[in-house]
């Protein structure tokens, strides 16, 4: 069954197809593409629409299709990442990027922060990045590569326990509308820069997974 079909089941909300998420490439550098992506709304053309890149925007992203969000006044975009499924390299940190970009007429991100949440299998949630994306909004039409987290997977042989990830953007809080913004996916970058922060540590998983967000410096 097609993804469209699979999806008029689900009602207005948007359910991600977990096979669009393909291994890393030859550089660790993986990609999950919007439709891979839960989308509260985001099966009623009211709130989001779907739009084809064209050959110069795919290029740029990686991507060949995006998310356009009209307007809700309840953003909430979520995944969820197998580590058994995905070949991850082991003892490297990855910097999670969020593609997107902005209309002319995008409106309603100048005063509230967008929370970007990171969490392994049940465990506590690690306290989200908070992000204005207000000036990235006054750059209409330039996709930008939102910094809103890391996350470094180390092997542990001592257990057999396999992790998943989730993650997601969210504003739920202030009831304000918001509309303009084009997402195209999440790329999870491996880094090369040596760069340390104070990571969480999950020591009950044969891929202990640390987890750091910084606030993307703009």
């Amino acid at each position: 069954m097609a993804i469209e079909q699979r999806n008029v089941y689900f009602g207005p909300h948007w359910k991600r197809d977990p096979s669009l998420i393909k291994v890393p490439d030859s550089e660790g550098l993986f990609t999950i593409p919007v439709r891979a992506l839960n989308i509260t709304w985001g099966n009623d053309p009211h709130f989001w629409q779907w739009i084809k890149l064209n050959e110069e925007e795919t290029k740029s992203t990686g991507f060949v299709e995006a998310a356009l969000l009209d307007q809700v006044n309840w953003l909430e975009v979520t995944g969820k990442l197998d580590i058994s499924s995905m070949k991850l390299a082991m003892d490297k940190t990855y910097t999670v990027y969020y593609i997107l970009k902005f209309t002319v007429d995008a409106f309603g991100w100048h005063s509230v922060p967008i929370k970007f949440r990171v969490k392994k299998d049940n465990a506590q949630e690690i306290k989200p990045t908070e992000l204005l994306l207000e000036p990235y909004r006054k750059k209409p039409n330039e996709w930008h590569e939102i910094p809103v987290g890391k996350l470094n997977f180390v092997e542990d042989k001592e257990t057999q326990v396999i992790s998943v990830i989730e993650f997601g953007m969210f504003e739920v809080d202030s009831d304000r509308w918001k509309g303009g913004m084009v997402l195209g996916g999440i790329k999870f970058m491996p880094d090369y820069n040596g760069h340390e922060l104070e990571f969480e540590r999950s020591a009950d998983s044969k891929l202990q997974i640390y987890v750091g967000c910084e606030i993307a410096k703009y």
